[in-house]
Order: structure tokens, then C-alpha cells, then sequence
């Protein structure tokens, strides 16, 4: 599933393509994934694209917005108007799926016709658009179309009023941004105190503590701390927190200059591989030597169902 950064570099790749375009058409080809009433909004002007946590939010000129959730398999590709109609070989493509690319070579693609996508990766969607796993289809003013596929059909577009948008059981369940004025040390504090028998890692992944915070940036983070990803939160002391509070935010911004992570699991959106795995201290490097104290050998360990990367020496 894409994190904070990765949904972040979707939205800012979207935004610079369809922000002033009308939606003319909705073509939904899975009702299932689409909850609401795609007719209330053809004809509106998209004016903005947002993010709240792992939320892409669509703002647009009438009462109503749309947003998408891409779950784990979820994928947004945008085409430009002259590339609708070309598709390229993507049987030539297949062997560059475990680097992660984008599915379409330079060479198909002038210049100024870039093509955004972010998403899963699954090597079954390197085929002509739209395929099997293609669910809903937006047609812009200029021509230009976005994609929304979904292996497993998980993902979610819903159509809402705005001002119902705070009140959904997503949104309403969802912790402060990390990057933003609501997350503070004195949060973090407050937070951990309440769950004091709670692994910290487990404490970092639950969206009501921490929006957008996953497993690639938790591991990180906890490295950056020194801090092993089964402490329990009551064991920390006040100079760990204050320490795993900066760690967060420094890795966060980390991964955004680098466009987010790309993996098997996750492609970003602009077009370019992501490129923060190349720099990552533990994640995915599982029995690698520590690039802090070249000493201590990267583990990994399941703490509540989920994988977890660390060094046995440098964190405590």
C-alpha cells in the first residue's frame, strides 16, 4: 500500500495536469468500487487535488467532491489526449516490472506528453488501456483520460457533499498529518502515554495515532531514533520521544525529495522511479550489513502481522 509520501507525489503529479479541466464523463465499470452517483458531477471543473492521510481528495467548482483510495492494489494512470489512442508493446516492457517503471518507453512518449501514474505495479496491468482490471474511466475537457485500476477491487471512489467530507468514518478515525501543525512532540507524548503496553511499531502504523505513517517510513524512522520496533511505548523515555518525533518528520521529508519509495508493491506518480529504497537504512535490506555502525546485521521480525526491519545494535 502506498504511503504519505508516495500518495503525495500521486497527488502533486495529478494536480499539475487536470486542475482546470472539466469532467465530462465517468465510465464505471465496477460498480462496486464506486459508491455514489457519478452523473452529480460530470460537467464540473476539477479546481483542486488534495491529500488527507493516504485520501486523494478531488475538489470541484459544484457542492460535491470525489475521492479515491487505492487500498493495496490500487493504481491511477493519466494519459494525456494524444496518447489515449497509442498503447505501446507491453510484452517488451515485462521484464523491467521487478525495477518498478513506468510501462510506456521513452521513446512513446514526446517530451511534453508526460504520463502520471502512481499505484501498484502488478505485472497484469502492462497491457493496452483499458483492460480486465481497468474499473472506472474519467474523460477530461482536453481530451486526456484517467485510468483507475484495481486487482482486487479494494480500492474505493466515493462522490460526496464537501461539507460532509469531515464526517466520514475515515476521516473521523484519521491522526494529525505528520508534516503538519496538529502532529507535536507534546502529541506524540500524550498519545504513547495512553497506550503504554503497545509495541511501538504497531503504535506507528495505526492511521488514529498518525495519518499516512506506514511500514516502510516506520522502520526508518525507529532506525533514525535508535529505537527497536518492539519496545513497548511505555518504555521510552522523554529524550526517545522527542528523538522519534524529529526522526519522523526528517524521513518523511527525506522520502519526499526522493519521490517517494519504488518497490515490487509501488510505482510514483510523475513518471520517474521513486528513488528513497536506494537510500533506506533498513528496510528490504534484511541480512545486510548496518550502514551506521558496520557492525550489526539488518533483522527483520513480525510485530502485530506486519514485517519489521532494524539493527540489533544500533537501536535499543
Amino acid at each position: 500500500m502506498p504511503e504519505l509520501p508516495e500518495v503525495e507525489t500521486i497527488r502533486r503529479g495529478l494536480e499539475d495536469h487536470i486542475v482546470g479541466l472539466t469532467l465530462t464523463d465517468i465510465e464505471v465499470r465496477a460498480p462496486k468500487i464506486f459508491i455514489g452517483e457519478p452523473e452529480e458531477i460530470i460537467g464540473e471543473d476539477i479546481t483542486s487535488v488534495e491529500r488527507q492521510g493516504k485520501l486523494l481528495i478531488f475538489r470541484l467548482s459544484g457542492s460535491k467532491l470525489m475521492t479515491i483510495h487505492l487500498k493495496m492494489t490500487g493504481q491511477l494512470i493519466w494519459k494525456p489526449a494524444m496518447l489515449v489512442d497509442r498503447d505501446p508493446a507491453f510484452e517488451e516492457l515485462d521484464p523491467l516490472i521487478d525495477n518498478a517503471v513506468m510501462p510506456y518507453s521513452e521513446e512513446e512518449v514526446e517530451e511534453d506528453d508526460e504520463v502520471v501514474m502512481g499505484g501498484h505495479p502488478e505485472k497484469s496491468y502492462l497491457q493496452p488501456l483499458p483492460h480486465k482490471h481497468t474499473h472506472a474511466i474519467f474523460q477530461f475537457s482536453d481530451g486526456s483520460r484517467m485510468y483507475f485500476n484495481d486487482l482486487r477491487k479494494f480500492g474505493r471512489i466515493t462522490v460526496l457533499e464537501a461539507e460532509d467530507l469531515p464526517k466520514t468514518s475515515f476521516l473521523e478515525r484519521l491522526g494529525p498529518e505528520p508534516l503538519q501543525s496538529g502532529f507535536t512532540a507534546q502529541y506524540l507524548v500524550e498519545q504513547l502515554a495512553q497506550r503504554p503496553r503497545q509495541p511501538i511499531k504497531t503504535f506507528l502504523l495505526d492511521q488514529s495515532n498518525i495519518a499516512g505513517l506506514g511500514n516502510i517510513y516506520a522502520d526508518e524512522s525507529l532506525f533514525r531514533a535508535a529505537i527497536l520496533p518492539d519496545r513497548l511505548t511505555g518504555s521510552l523515555t522523554a529524550g526517545e520521544i522527542r528523538n522519534l518525533f524529529d526522526a519522523i518528520e526528517e524521513t518523511l521529508e527525506l522520502a519526499l525529495a526522493h519521490g517517494g519509495s519504488s518497490s515490487k508493491d509501488y510505482v510514483n506518480a510523475v513518471g520517474d522511479r521513486g528513488t528513497f529504497l536506494t537510500i533506506a537504512n533498513v528496510y528490504h535490506r534484511t541480512g545486510e550489513l548496518c550502514n551506521r555502525c558496520q557492525i550489526g546485521i539488518i533483522q527483520r521480525k513480525k510485530i502485530g502481522g506486519r514485517s519489521s526491519h532494524y539493527c540489533p545494535i544500533c537501536q535499543r
